[in-house]
């Protein structure tokens, strides 16, 4: 039996912003008076969201790479929709000197760059090739992957995607749990029109595992699933989490599912190496 392990990130937000007053406000109501502080005055600190140079560390101790999905958000504010502030306010600008050139040192480097489409792009072919344009003016080469922002996908999300040039989707999966969706293990071509799409299932997401009561067990579990399964076992670790004050625990946990996947002579791939891997498979059975 073997198995691959596939590490990738979301990039929502790269600063904190509004988060310093609304975490701060929720610690309070929690009674953790001592996060609440941290929450109000890491203000004065350095940016918490950023941790690029963590993941890259992280990751070359453990001689492992990873996928980028760089978000590209263009969503109106509205003030009195507070259902909205979450996908409008603080966010970045993907083609901002900072932005950028994190996004071409990873890219030149070996880490994948993909798009994490935005809120609305679900449904847009104008949306998706305009962001998808502005993600490869940025990398100076095409971008073949993506993942939706909030995994929002509907029946026709995956051909427009690939109308739009995508090779590949990471969208399918769970937002609030763990496992593997419809019990798809390993990627699928999904569609008629277009044979060498393929959709490569997320199964393990940061937040979704870390609330479960005994985490070390519940992404054994997966494991064992995937290995049984041969299947492709693909994390989503959103790089704000890698701050240790704010998230106590979540890196360690990434790091463990890393050395486990190492011990159990899994393979690591980027999401492109099993585009290209599957694509290639498919051309040969055709």
């Amino acid at each position: 039996m073997h198995f691959t392990v596939v590490l990738s990130h979301d990039v929502d937000r790269t600063y904190k912003s509004y988060q310093f007053m609304t975490k701060a406000l929720q610690s309070l109501r929690s009674g953790k008076i001592k996060q609440a502080l941290y929450h109000k005055f890491s203000v004065f600190l350095k940016n918490p969201y950023w941790n690029f140079d963590r993941i890259i560390a992280i990751e070359k101790a453990h001689d492992v790479k990873s996928t980028f999905f760089f978000l590209d958000e263009s969503i109106k504010f509205r003030p009195f929709q507070p259902a909205n502030w979450g996908l409008s306010l603080g966010r970045y600008k993907i083609d901002s000197p900072k932005i950028a050139e994190i996004i071409r040192w990873l890219d030149k480097n070996g880490w994948e760059i993909g798009l994490h489409g935005s809120y609305c792009s679900y449904n847009s072919s104008l949306l998706l090739a305009k962001e998808k344009k502005r993600l490869e003016n940025i990398v100076g080469h095409e971008i073949i992957g993506i993942r939706q922002h909030f995994l929002n996908v509907n029946e026709e999300t995956w051909q427009l995607q690939s109308e739009t040039g995508f090779g590949y989707d990471a969208s399918f999966g769970f937002t609030r749990d763990i496992g593997f969706k419809d019990n798809r293990y390993r990627p699928f071509f999904p569609l008629k029109e277009n044979e060498n799409f393929l959709v490569i299932p997320m199964a393990l997401m940061d937040e979704c595992l870390m609330h479960k009561k005994d985490i070390q067990k519940e992404y054994l579990d997966i494991m064992d699933a995937t290995e049984k399964n041969n299947g492709v076992l693909v994390l989503n670790w959103h790089q704000r989490i890698f701050n240790e004050k704010e998230y106590p625990g979540y890196s360690k946990v990434y790091e463990e599912i890393i050395e486990e996947g190492k011990k159990r002579k899994a393979k690591f791939a980027l999401m492109g190496d099993i585009y290209q891997e599957y694509a290639h498979r498919r051309r040969i059975a055709n």
